[in-house]
């Protein structure tokens, strides 16, 4: 060919693929797209499972287990909401009699009174059958539902709600009543106990606890009624004890005052009767009839007085006897209280 010579040259089209292999394209791509849904998918049920692992183990606990009536009526009075639900039933809340309490409380201490316990992730609460002690299983079950919650929070809701629950503590208008018995729990505890104590013991809580509780109960106030119900006996008890105590203190006084003055008197009496009749045994001692009749009316209106000292000397003493009686009613009143509320004690055990 001529150098000057020109070819036309056309661009080649590239082949077109066979219809199966752009069938084959799109279906590979479709798959691609389903495997990222599907594994995004996974991953976001990953994390919601992750973030809701405890509310999810408590459903599967709760779905099997079925409560008793009184259980149920117990749970009705205490107005808890949805979660807390969840977790009274995600614990398995049994009402026990004497042995099966001690048992699965391992409670054996006569000299504490144990009203329920939350044990290897289950409630027990001791079945109290007494007028004088309404409440004591409502004020109980919360209690214990509060150990559970206790147990499913974080550290840091641990730390935020446990700073809460010092300022509490500390405060001089609450602190005689939470420091009771507190001491016999380990410092690892005392966080818990606390948690417990305050939600189900103590009104008008600042703005974080109120928050707090709200999560688990509709009526926090209600709550604290139930305690304030069953403890109200032992508060009026204690009242009147302490009441007695001063009387009896002051009447004991009284009794070794008059009985010091009676002696004193009478000792005293009976020198100046010695005295007298010494007197008139002796011829001339007083100088006319007069002056002996005087001194005897004297003589006599003494013994009457010392008489009457030691009347009013014994009315006293029959008060303070009285005294005694009533003190010692109340003592046994609370003997028989603290005995209805410990599974340990025995009726033989109170004298």
């Amino acid at each position: 060919m001529p150098a000057n010579s020109t070819k036309n040259t056309k661009a080649k089209k590239p082949a077109k693929p066979r219809a199966d292999q752009v069938f084959q394209s799109k279906n590979s791509m479709r798959r691609d797209i389903t495997i990222t849904v599907a594994a995004a998918l996974l991953v976001v049920l990953g994390v919601v499972v992750y973030l809701n692992r405890v509310i999810i183990y408590d459903w599967f606990l709760a779905i099997s287990y079925h409560a008793p009536a009184e259980v149920t009526a117990i749970e009705d009075k205490i107005s808890l909401t949805d979660r807390a639900k969840l977790i009274f039933a995600a614990s398995r809340p049994s009402l026990d009699n004497r042995d099966d309490f001690n048992r699965n409380c391992d409670s054996h201490e006569t000299e504490i009174s144990i009203l329920g316990c939350y044990s290897d992730g289950h409630i027990y609460i001791y079945n109290i059958n007494n007028n004088d002690l309404n409440g004591i299983k409502e004020s109980t079950a919360a209690h214990e539902l509060l150990h559970a919650v206790w147990e499913r929070m974080n550290d840091s809701d641990r730390s935020r709600i446990g700073s809460e629950l010092m300022n509490v503590y500390n405060d001089s208008k609450h602190h005689d009543l939470l420091a009771s018995d507190l001491d016999t729990y380990s410092s690892a505890d005392r966080m818990d106990e606390l948690h417990s104590r305050i939600g189900t013991e103590i009104k008008d809580l600042p703005d974080e606890l109120e928050k707090h509780y709200a999560r688990y109960f509709k009526n926090q106030d209600l709550v604290v009624s139930f305690y304030d119900s069953y403890i109200t006996p032992f508060r009026e008890l204690d009242e009147e004890i302490r009441a007695l105590e001063e009387e009896l203190e002051k009447v004991d006084k009284e009794i070794d005052q008059k009985t010091s003055e009676y002696y004193k008197q009478a000792e005293s009496l009976a020198k100046e009767i010695d005295e007298f009749n010494r007197c008139t045994a002796t011829e001339g001692c007083f100088a006319s009839n007069a002056a002996f009749l005087a001194r005897r009316n004297e003589l006599l209106n003494a013994q009457a007085g010392l008489e009457n000292l030691y009347n009013q000397t014994n009315e006293i003493v029959n008060h303070y006897n009285s005294l005694v009686v009533e003190y010692n009613s109340h003592i046994l009143r609370g003997k028989e209280l603290e005995k209805a509320m410990n599974s340990n004690i025995e009726e033989k055990e109170i004298d």
